[in-house]
């Protein structure tokens, strides 16, 4: 490969990176991020979640052109772009943060009052991030209640109410994700419960109440969900019959 073409696919694949890490991986089309309400991709409470899927989006690429740069790939720049894009995909995801943290909680150095310290931290911007979550499902619940009235009355704007229900399973998929995610950092701290207690003499009490805190809160979102998209299959499928 010419020098000058190992350049530009550096460049290209920094540029790919640097993009994928700024956006946070996100996804275009019907139902995709970009349709979703910015209250969910642009509020201060949305750092909660996107920042580790940034992280985790470098963190991927960079390991994917890492490994294509170590072989004998006889394009590497279309390799290091391809395995950019994969890694980000791959890292996006709770998993990145969760092995950070894990690695961390394992250290018995690592002390007691650190981990309730996080899982304070997590709880705290939870909190914050379900005022946009609430207030977003309650919008969405009374958009649909009135979709479902004006097809029932056939007076339903086809464009209007598409764009709507686009923006709707946008918000959906990124609700989805987030409760995900709040699974994954509850269990990992039951975990850590679990792991702590084998090592004995430590007491959990206080971690424990805050894990659980964590989770009423997750299951509160989740009845918050099913209730107000609970009409979302109905409306959709009947928008061709209005």
């Amino acid at each position: 490969m010419k020098m000058s073409s190992v350049f530009k696919a550096r460049a290209s694949i920094l540029t790919l990176v640097s993009c994928l890490f700024l956006v946070g991986c996100q996804t275009t089309g019907e139902g995709g991020s970009a349709d979703a309400d910015p209250r969910l991709t642009k509020s201060d409470s949305a750092k909660f979640f996107t920042k580790a899927a940034a992280q985790g989006c470098a963190a991927g690429a960079l390991t994917g052109v890492l490994a294509c740069a170590l072989t004998n790939s006889g394009n590497k720049a279309a390799c290091m772009a391809i395995a950019a894009a994969a890694g980000c995909a791959a890292g996006a995801t709770t998993a990145y943060v969760i092995d950070q943290r894990r690695a961390k909680y394992s250290n018995k150095e690592t002390t007691m009052d650190t981990i309730i310290k996080d899982i304070q931290d997590d709880n705290e911007k939870l909190n914050k991030r379900s005022v946009d979550l609430r207030a977003v499902m309650q919008d969405n619940q009374k958009t649909l209640n009135v979709l479902s009235q004006q097809i029932k009355t056939k007076q339903v704007d086809q464009k209007t109410a598409r764009a709507q229900l686009r923006v709707i399973a946008a918000n959906q998929k990124i609700l989805d994700a987030e409760l995900k995610e709040l699974d994954d950092r509850n269990q990992q701290f039951q975990d850590v419960i679990e792991a702590r207690k084998a090592m004995g003499g430590q007491d959990v009490r206080q971690l424990q109440r805050q894990v659980d805190e964590l989770s009423a809160q997750r299951k509160a979102l989740l009845e918050l969900k099913e209730i107000a998209y609970s009409q979302y299959s109905s409306v959709n499928a009947n928008m061709g019959q209005s």
